[in-house]
């Protein structure tokens, strides 16, 4: 039992402990899944690499608040929380800390300061549907998980309805360009995500189909809802969208 007890202050001291008792979001929110993804992941501490596996990734979003959680292999649970992707904290036994979050092309990478210097990396490999369901009745998708599948159609419709509405007048109608984001086009993914955000656009959700990838925006003042095609790592289309995909 001195062992056990000794072995236990060890890690506390050394701040790696998260709360296992913590959820990321009060048990009363409803949390939608933005994110779901198995990958790699690579935790170094002070120097050290302490892990370096296999992993399972979320990103959920409730009540104005962005959850991340990651699950290391070697049963660590890592929990970073927030108001925005940017301002994110984590809870461990030396209280709550400050968590800087960089994100670009299926890579995220945590840092914190607990006394020692924490990284941990991940590589998105396999991104499932969140929002798939399954009837086990009749073997069938259920609503939510053909929606999921229409919503990447309808926006492919207006990317491609788009193309010829260069000279929509803005507020634009669904598959117009959004004009002042058009010097984004063949940026890439990640240093383009900045500059939306700096312009005051806030993410809210992305799915995938066929080779590309979908990103969902709310456009700042009017609310508008902007959808971003990305291939090859660089966006390829930026037009308004239905808003509903922005709620």
């Amino acid at each position: 039992m001195s062992s056990l007890l000794r072995s236990f202050g060890c890690l506390a001291s050394s701040g790696l402990f998260l709360f296992s008792a913590v959820s990321a979001f009060p048990s009363a929110a409803s949390a939608r899944v933005l994110v779901k993804a198995q990958g790699r992941c690579k935790m170094v501490s002070g120097g050290y690499v302490a892990f370096n596996g296999h992993c399972s990734f979320k990103h959920k979003r409730a009540g104005g608040t962005d959850a991340y959680v990651v699950k290391l292999d070697d049963g660590s649970d890592y929990i970073f929380r927030g108001p925005n992707p940017d301002a994110l904290s984590v809870q461990t036994y030396r209280g709550i800390l400050n968590v800087k979050h960089n994100a670009k092309n299926g890579h995220d990478v945590f840092r914190w300061d607990d006394g020692e210097k924490r990284r941990l990396s991940v590589k998105l490999d396999h991104v499932q549907n969140a929002d798939a369901e399954f009837d086990d009745d009749s073997d069938k998708a259920t609503v939510a998980a053909i929606a999921g599948g229409a919503a990447a159609v309808a926006l492919i419709g207006a990317l491609i309805s788009g193309q010829n509405s260069s000279n929509a007048p803005e507020p634009a109608t669904i598959g117009a360009p959004v004009r002042e984001l058009q010097d984004l086009v063949g940026a890439r993914g990640g240093q383009a995500e900045q500059n939306l955000i700096s312009k005051g656009y806030q993410y809210r959700g992305g799915t995938k189909a066929l080779d590309s990838s979908f990103s969902y925006w709310q456009q700042p003042r009017t609310g508008n809802c902007v959808g971003i095609q990305t291939s090859d790592g660089r966006y390829q289309q930026i037009v308004y969208t239905e808003k509903s995909y922005c709620n």
